[in-house]
């Protein structure tokens, strides 16, 4: 039994040996070159993730970047997008940039008001009034501060998208002030679009925006603000087929990059990024311009779509009854950015 013992140890000794050498494990040779895999391993993948359809202006200014950014780039930098809420919804995308499982993303601006509350001053009703506004606001400085707070939580912010004004879209009228009472407003998490609804006697409930349509279809919600080009896009219009053009606040998309995944690119692939954004910026801001348009003239000329316009008297009523949120933010939050806002705003 002895001798068994160990010619059988001996023997699997011996297969182990010779199968380690077929398989090259003892081998020191360098493996042969293969030239179709030169430059992978220097291929820099972007994950960018946002939550609207491809069909409005943020999807197409993501699709516009990558495009930019893979030709400047000769393909060494390969951007994926990933829409309509395919990785993350609104309420956890930003932390999955901080933490890196997405290299960029592009929220409202009101999104990053919970971590930066300074970010709130974007949130102000009635402050910006025209388009010229808005891009004077979103190209300047008060905009390049809010973004450089950003640094605070490990995210490199880029520039300002555009997706214009927000209106209200709701199952019944919502004209006079007096018929925001009691209804049941989709808004976005944050503290001023809160107080703002509350103001109007609505009861404001934050939903995440991928979330919106299932939410009307169960009657869980009365209305929205939004802007038309998503109102169109997610065919919300279809259960809300009042609209008030209000113009009453602003829709605006904080393009961001996890820090730490910026400062591993060199300087030209950060050059090329900046410049990709850079190039598309005013093709932006007017390709929003002209969605919100178009998309106006189709709910326009839909039957079963109710549009109303506030005259001057009950825009004023409006603002008279959201007046105190101007001086909570001026005394809770920081009064430098209000300042700040206003000064560029008013400025030739």
């Amino acid at each position: 039994m002895k001798l068994f013992l160990t010619g059988s140890f001996i023997t699997i000794i011996i297969l182990i040996v010779l199968f380690s050498y077929r398989q090259s494990i003892f081998s020191t040779s360098t493996l042969p070159y293969d030239d179709e895999q030169q430059g992978l391993n220097e291929q820099i993948t972007i994950s960018f993730s946002h939550v609207v359809a491809e069909n409005t202006p943020k999807g197409i200014a993501a699709e516009k970047f990558k495009e930019l950014v893979e030709e400047k780039s000769n393909g060494r930098v390969v951007v994926q997008i990933y829409p309509n809420s395919m990785l993350y919804n609104d309420e956890n995308e930003l932390e999955a940039l901080r933490d890196n499982e997405v290299q960029m993303i592009a929220p409202t601006s009101s999104k990053v008001t919970n971590t930066l509350p300074n970010w709130q001053v974007l949130d102000l009703p009635f402050i910006i009034e025209s388009n010229e506004q808005l891009k004077k606001v979103l190209n300047g400085d008060t905009s390049k501060s809010l973004l450089q707070e950003l640094e605070r939580i490990n995210v490199k912010g880029l520039t300002f998208w555009n997706n214009g004004f927000k209106q209200i879209a709701s199952t019944s009228p919502i004209i006079e002030v007096e018929q925001f009472k009691g209804q049941r407003v989709r808004m976005m998490s944050g503290d001023i679009l809160q107080e703002q609804f509350h103001l109007l006697d609505a009861k404001p409930i934050a939903i995440p925006f991928g979330q919106v349509y299932s939410d009307l279809k169960n009657n869980i919600v009365d209305a929205q603000e939004n802007t038309i080009s998503n109102i169109y896009s997610k065919q919300f219009h279809t259960m809300e087929n009042h609209i008030t053009l209000s113009n009453h606040g602003i829709l605006a998309y904080a393009v961001m990059i996890n820090e730490d995944f910026w400062n591993s690119l060199d300087e030209e692939i950060q050059t090329i990024i900046t410049d990709s954004l850079e190039e598309m910026q005013d093709w932006q801001f007017e390709r929003a311009e002209l969605f919100n348009e178009e998309n106006l003239s189709y709910l326009k000329a839909n039957p079963n779509v109710n549009i109303y316009e506030l005259d001057e008297q009950t825009k004023n009523a409006w603002k008279e009854k959201l007046n105190p949120i101007y001086s909570r933010y001026e005394k809770k939050i920081n009064s430098h950015y209000l300042e700040a806002l206003l000064k560029e705003i008013r400025s030739n």
